[in-house]
C-alpha cells in the first residue's frame, strides 16, 4: 500500500470576535488595532480579516514567562514586545483617553 502525502498543516487563524475574546475588548477595537498596525491581519478574498494564532498567543504570553529571543541576549534588562507594548497603548489611549495611571488603578481596584 502507499502512503498518502501527507498535505501541510493551515496555520491556525482567528477572527476579530475570538481574538476580541482573547483580549477581553469589543471587536471594533480589534479592527481599529488592525487600521493602525498594532495587529496584523490576513485579508482574505471575502475581505474578512484573519489573525494568526501564534502573534495573539504571543501578545499574550507577554509578561507570563522569558521571551526567547531574551535568552539569546545577554543583556538583563528585560526588552518589552514592540507589539505587546502597542497593544497596552491602544487600550490606555482607547479606554483611558491615555491616562496610564487610571488604567494603573483601576487594575489595582479591580485585585483588590
Amino acid at each position: 500500500m502507499t502512503k498518502k502525502p501527507e498535505e501541510p498543516q493551515q496555520p491556525t487563524l482567528y477572527t476579530p470576535a475570538e481574538v476580541a475574546n482573547f483580549f477581553r475588548v469589543d471587536p471594533k477595537t480589534v479592527t481599529r488595532w488592525a487600521r493602525t498596525g498594532t495587529l496584523n491581519p490576513i485579508t482574505l478574498p471575502s475581505g474578512h480579516r484573519r489573525y494568526h494564532a501564534s502573534e495573539i498567543h504571543n501578545l499574550l504570553q507577554v509578561g507570563n514567562g522569558p521571551d526567547p529571543a531574551a535568552a539569546a541576549d545577554p543583556d538583563p534588562v528585560p526588552r518589552p514586545n514592540p507589539r505587546a507594548r502597542a497593544v497596552l497603548n491602544a487600550v490606555i489611549r482607547d479606554y483611558f483617553d491615555g491616562d496610564a495611571t487610571a488604567l494603573i488603578k483601576a487594575v489595582r481596584d479591580g485585585l483588590g
